[in-house]
């Protein structure tokens, strides 16, 4: 227990502390960027009539007193266009750091961050009317960031351990004695341990952001000061210095966050961004971050001071952000603690039943044990492949780009992946009918643990394409061995709860692996997901070597792939002569899972981040798609089980995945454009989109299933034989969905309109499935009217 709320407890915190670490970088280098846009200004006025800058008068006058009022700068270096120094303020050593993947630019910000080991480089360039002709660059050292940033959380990490070692004693003495009680107090401890920690870690966030904030009010107000210092010491009139007005105005206009900016001599306010404030005296909110920097000293005749404040809420954007994150990660946290601790009692469960009987704690006859132990397998699985979804079409779109490849090319990977996975299924349905399952797990995942290996260490389009087609080839023996093992090991009694194992699994995977991923990137980079995916799964098949149970082995029957194959064959040419089963699949089944792999997985993480969308935000949003599916599955299963009415549930699923696609499409509407960052009313819209299209799809999953195994073919050839063959012939929607979008995106862009279209042919195919099959077909039994 100590283990499964440690390493929960801890993934919280490395989650804080990257959020910490990126935000509180922004905020310095917002500061910086702020400091440079002043020196900038004023070099443009000169540079813009075409003057040589090397003949710019005045650049240490302009940089040295910003220099002396934030000890954070190292330097304020000029640099001509070639990246030679033409002025220097500071350590005359740090030359122009090289544009490489480490740079980040954004047309918004106006400005380019470069950045190597040892420093930050935040970079504005200088041009005249005709050309540029230059760079200015403002550096800081790392170690401002990452010291401050460490020195908040290391007691936080005490606090972690603590709070594991409370939660795992509460589970080894109260626990046992609350096992029988109907309120599920383990779980109810673990989140309240959970809740805890998130608690001390957004403290922690709201001391570093406020502290960043400050700073950057308190680096304006002194490089103010500092500029107006020489006039304070003359003694001269600040009445008659013309211009200063507009030096504060320049402040404010360069520099978004500010509220106010202001000079007050004895109390009275004389310059101020807002004209109305001039003459009154100077007040302070309690909605701002105010910074004053006296320049008179303490008992002079004038009282001379110079304020800057920033609203409060630019920490509380921050804030709400971090807590909307943990938020997920607690979702997530929650589907893999759930696991763990099931997992986690049972073992201890088998083996307290060892020390009373002295036989196997995982004998053949504990149902229940065999199926908590296999559990991790399929769930983690599933929640390692989906670590990457939030940001592998992005990826795959660099990989083909620099390969010098058609963008056509960016959905090959993904149908190579489902291709690969459906042509597993037969012949690992055949090894675990006639041999076993168990070795289809653990090589499963050797399998999809080497397809991730290889994404990190080859980002090339060609091993790419190998490494997601081994990856397929590992999950799909996995998935075959899971559901194969959960049927040999589970009684007849147990056969739902084992198809829950799959169910859950998939979907719970799904979140998590969306959660956790999109948050993962932006510390560790695509290249470490694919690394930490990776030997996860290797240790997950020596889980599946050494603790998974052997199953009771299959009867040998000495049947022959090929007879198998033959079967199969057979079937397919039983289902493709009724056109009831064809409209099912090409109407329903088959559109659906298009356009899961289509549009949620491949489609919208692309045009999310072609809007800039942050990663995170991505995955959230697609997590959303996997929340529905489950919520709807839940009822609707249950009313289909009760009322055997599937019609009406898949044509309101199509209807409503329509619907969903439509609202998706709509972001495309917003006035922001490409390029942007949304409205809340597109964000809402959007979010509502995917949300009723992962409920859409709750009414199609299972129903479809029921609807045929309830058909009159299934009759004839038998409802396992026939729900077999459609689960084959529906991964045709998986291989089909990334490439019809893919093409689509090629001719007409990437744009979320084209999902809009996809929404309407949705909707078409739901209302052809309304119509009988053939004229003068016998209706299905459970034909009802919609």
């Amino acid at each position: 227990m100590f283990l499964v709320s440690g390493l929960s407890l801890l993934l919280l915190m490395y989650v804080g502390f990257g959020e910490a670490q990126r935000t509180y970088q922004q905020f310095h280098i917002e500061k910086l960027a702020a400091q440079a846009r002043v020196v900038q200004n004023a070099m443009a006025t000169f540079l813009r009539p075409g003057l040589p800058m090397r003949q710019f008068v005045g650049f240490a006058t302009l940089t040295e007193p910003i220099l002396a009022s934030d000890q954070a700068i190292a330097a304020m270096t000029a640099f001509d266009r070639r990246g030679h120094p033409i002025f220097v303020s500071g350590v005359e050593t740090i030359a122009l750091l090289p544009a490489n993947a480490a740079t980040s630019s954004s047309e918004a910000k106006s400005y380019e961050l470069r950045k190597n080991d040892q420093y930050f480089q935040v970079i504005l360039p200088l041009q005249s009317r005709f050309e540029p002709v230059g760079n200015l660059a403002i550096t800081m050292p790392r170690s401002v960031v990452t010291e401050r940033v460490q020195a908040s959380f290391q007691p936080l990490l005490f606090t972690a351990i603590g709070l594991s070692a409370a939660f795992a004693l509460f589970a080894s003495i109260a626990a046992p004695r609350l096992r029988n009680r109907r309120a599920p107090w383990l779980q109810i401890v673990y989140g309240l341990t959970f809740l805890v920690m998130a608690a001390a870690v957004i403290g922690t966030l709201i001391s570093l952001y406020s502290d960043g904030a400050q700073a950057k009010t308190k680096a304006l107000a002194n490089s103010l000061g500092q500029r107006l210092s020489d006039i304070v010491e003359f003694n001269l009139n600040i009445n008659e210095i013309y211009g200063l007005d507009r030096t504060f105005g320049d402040y404010s206009r360069l520099n978004p966050d500010i509220s106010a900016a202001g000079l007050s001599v004895n109390g009275v306010t004389l310059i101020h961004t807002d004209a109305g404030q001039v003459g009154r005296p100077w007040v302070t909110s309690n909605l701002t971050y105010e910074y004053v920097v006296h320049l008179t000293p303490p008992g002079s005749v004038r009282d001379i001071r110079v304020a800057v404040a920033v609203p409060t809420n630019v920490v509380l954007r921050r804030i709400v952000r971090s807590v909307k994150n943990f938020t997920a990660l607690f979702v997530a946290s929650a589907f893999l603690a759930g696991l763990f601790l099931q997992l986690a009692g049972s073992v201890q469960r088998s083996h307290d039943r060892e020390d009373l009987s002295g036989s196997d704690p995982f004998g053949q006859g504990d149902d229940d044990a065999a199926l908590d132990l296999v559990k991790p397998v399929f769930f983690v699985a599933v929640f390692l492949e989906h670590l990457n979804y939030a940001f592998l079409p992005q990826f795959m779109y660099q990989v083909v780009a620099t390969a010098g490849l058609s963008e056509g090319y960016a959905s090959a990977p993904f149908m190579a992946y489902y291709l690969c996975f459906a042509l597993a299924l037969i012949p690992s349905g055949h090894f675990a009918q006639h041999k076993s399952a168990r070795p289809l797990m653990y090589v499963g995942l050797a399998l999809a643990g080497a397809g991730l290996m290889i994404m990190a260490v080859w980002a090339d389009f060609y091993f790419m394409l190998l490494a997601r087609s081994i990856s397929g080839i590992g999950q799909g023996m996995l998935f075959i061995g899971v559901q194969s093992y959960i049927l040999t090991m589970a009684s007849p009694d147990k056969k739902t709860r084992g198809a829950a194992i799959i169910v859950l699994g998939f979907q719970g995977g799904m979140i998590s692996g969306m959660a956790v991923g999109s948050l993962l990137v932006a510390y560790m980079g695509p290249m470490g997901i694919f690394n930490l995916s990776g030997m996860i799964a290797f240790i997950l098949a020596l889980y599946a070597i050494f603790v998974v149970p052997v199953a009771r082995r299959p009867a040998q029957t000495g049947i022959h792939v090929g007879f198998t194959l033959g079967q199969l064959a057979g079937n397919l040419g039983r289902v493709l002569r009724s056109l009831d089963f064809l409209k099912t699949m090409f109407l329903i089944g088959i559109p659906a899972k298009a356009v899961l792999t289509g549009v949620v997985i491949f489609a919208l993480p692309l045009i999310l981040a072609q809007r800039e969308y942050a990663q995170e935000d991505i995955g959230q949003i697609i997590m959303i798609y996997a929340a529905g599916v489950v919520l709807a599955s839940t009822y609707v299963s249950r009313l289909v089980d009760r009322t055997g009415q599937t019609y009406a549930i898949l044509f309101w699923g199509a209807a409503i995945s329509g619907v969903g696609l439509l609202l998706i499409g709509l972001i495309d509407l917003s006035p922001s454009g490409v390029g942007a960052t949304s409205s809340m009313l597109v964000t809402a819209t959007l979010i509502v989109g995917v949300a009723t299209l992962g409920i859409a799809h709750g009414f199609i999953n299972a129903p479809v299933v029921t609807h045929v195994a309830d058909s009159e073919l299934a009759t004839k050839i038998g409802a396992s034989s026939l729900t077999a063959t459609y689960r084959f012939l529906e991964r045709l929607g998986h291989i089909a969905g990334p490439i019809i979008i893919g093409q689509l995106f090629l001719l007409w862009g990437q744009n979320a309109s084209i999902l809009a279209w996809v929404g309407v042919a949705i909707l078409l195919c739901g209302l052809l499935f309304l119509f009988p099959a053939f004229p003068g077909q016998g209706k299905t039994a459970n034909r009802e009217t919609v």
